[in-house]
């Protein structure tokens, strides 16, 4: 009998593993295209259409694109991932307050990182840890990201009001791992 295995990290982890680095960061948002993509944890989804109005009233933004996955815990559909990356040129994702979730939502930020857009995604404080392994396997230990505390619930179950707040919270976070003034903060 043989035992086959995966090796889910994409590869070493070594002194040979390639370090990751992050898409240049723009100056500020003025002109840009905020491209969002939700997992439809909870009331999220909320909460990302109130950070966008929230983002534009702040900066000149061009627009923005949303996707909705299909689940919490997969990748964005492929027509779905080539409508951000085609039109999106700073992104945020999440959000993480579950365990697969949360790491999903951060490779997301990961995977349009490496196609070349300035990403941030949000996750629960709950869920720090989850995200910080998977962020070590990837390759991006200090990968920045933005934290949602308590009380606001890591299932995303907001009203609207919550959800709007929440963007308020979150938006100098957002705006500044964005941009050039703050993404290693």
């Amino acid at each position: 009998m043989s035992l086959i295995t995966l090796d889910p990290t994409n590869g070493p982890l070594g002194s040979d593993a390639a370090v990751f680095e992050m898409a240049p960061r723009p100056l500020n948002l003025a002109g840009h295209t905020l491209g969002i993509i939700a997992n439809g944890l909870g009331h999220s989804e909320v909460m990302f259409d109130a950070l966008a109005d929230q983002l534009s009233k702040w900066e000149d933004l061009a627009g923005s694109v949303k996707v909705v996955k299909p689940s919490v815990a997969v990748a964005p559909w492929p027509a779905q991932w080539a409508e951000i990356t085609e039109h999106a040129t700073v992104a945020v994702t999440g959000f993480g307050g579950c365990g697969s979730c949360s790491t999903r939502s951060m490779r997301d930020a990961l995977d349009l990182e490496a196609a070349g857009i300035p990403a941030v995604c949000l996750v629960h404080t709950a869920l720090v840890p989850a995200v910080r392994a998977l962020c070590k396997l990837m390759g991006a230990a200090d990968y920045p990201f933005v934290i949602v505390d308590y009380p606001y619930n890591p299932t995303g179950n907001w009203s609207v009001d919550e959800c709007n707040a929440l963007a308020s919270q979150v938006l100098d976070g957002v705006r500044l791992r964005l941009t050039a003034r703050g993404a290693d903060q």
